[in-house]
């Protein structure tokens, strides 16, 4: 078992960074079984839309046309299960490593070296997204969209 120790060392770069520490009362609402759920959900959602951020700014400012389309497609698979209920687990596992290369722009002197932090970045989050999949499943929770994700799901169709 970690002890308190511990885990106040792993959390100490966190700690300095935040702004203020989580209320304890929200850690208790967070702990109760029913709003596992909610929080799960919210949490794999979160993973998606940190990555999805990375893939939109290096197509927007570092990467050729090509690479935008590759990039794209990466996601497919995650913003189908996610936004459109396609697929499963199952077509998800693995999916986290691009196999393309990603070509920077040839007039931009930061693309290569946003690229190279911001596809980390994309494979780390899409990881941790299949890894709360992994929890959500190994807990029972269902995944379902909220009204709130509804709107994000309306988005990213239109």
């Amino acid at each position: 078992m970690i002890s308190q120790s511990q885990i106040d060392a792993i959390l100490a770069p966190i700690n300095s960074f935040l702004q203020c520490s989580t209320p304890d009362e929200w850690v208790e609402e967070a702990k109760r079984p029913e709003n596992l759920p909610v929080i799960l959900i919210d949490h794999l959602l979160c993973e998606l839309k940190a990555g999805q951020s990375a893939m939109y700014l290096i197509r927007k400012y570092a990467v050729d046309k090509e690479s935008a389309s590759t990039l794209f497609e990466w996601f497919t698979p995650y913003e189908n299960f996610a936004y459109r209920r396609i697929g499963n687990m199952d077509s998800l596992k693995g999916k986290s490593n691009i196999s393309k290369s990603i070509i920077a722009k040839s007039n931009s002197p930061y693309s290569q070296d946003l690229i190279d932090k911001m596809v980390l970045l994309i494979k780390e989050e899409l990881h941790h997204f299949y890894q709360v999949l992994e929890i959500m499943e190994k807990k029972g929770v269902p995944y379902e969209l909220s009204p709130q994700d509804a709107m994000q799901k309306a988005y990213f169709l239109t």
